[in-house]
């Protein structure tokens, strides 16, 4: 859905913004955060999973590496979060690249991947690592709620700017 789109003037924003103004102030961040992820499935149903499952990752990482600080498990948590998030964005974004030229390269047959990219994806990874090595510097406090997260990573005016 494209911000000057009819569908998205006329029936999304308009029902966002109902919707928002007249939940109460504790489910004002649930409604932005569904929203969201309509908004995103509207272009990319298939990848919202990704895009939740990112968060959650990042979520339970950012918990980890706060509730161990000062020890090395707190590294290890900020290591696997980023490199969980990582993973997602290196498979879609080079995995169809890395096989084609190992297949060049060696001479080998590998199947080349025609792997969709989702929208959005470099700049929310980015975003969470962001947020992880944050948390580790200890700049801004651990995010309780997973809703609150979820919404700062989704919310699709900046999603799809970004």
């Amino acid at each position: 859905m494209i911000f000057s789109s009819i569908p998205f003037l006329y029936y999304f924003l308009p029902c966002v913004l109902v919707l928002y103004y007249i939940a109460p102030k504790r489910l004002k961040n649930g409604v932005l955060f569904l929203s969201s992820l309509v908004f995103y499935a509207w272009g990319e149903p298939k990848y919202v999973l990704l895009m939740v499952i990112s968060i959650l990752v990042s979520y339970i990482s950012g918990l980890a590496i706060d509730y161990f600080r000062g020890t090395i498990w707190s590294k290890v948590s900020f290591i696997t979060g980023v490199t969980i998030c990582l993973g997602f964005l290196l498979y879609f974004k080079y995995a169809g690249f890395f096989l084609e030229n190992v297949s060049a390269i060696t001479g080998l047959s590998l199947p080349v991947l025609k792997i969709a990219l989702p929208v959005g994806i470099s700049f929310y990874t980015f975003q969470l690592i962001s947020y992880l090595a944050d948390v580790k510097r200890g700049q801004v406090p651990v995010q309780k709620n997973p809703l609150i997260l979820g919404t700062y990573i989704a919310m699709f005016p900046q999603l799809i700017a970004g």
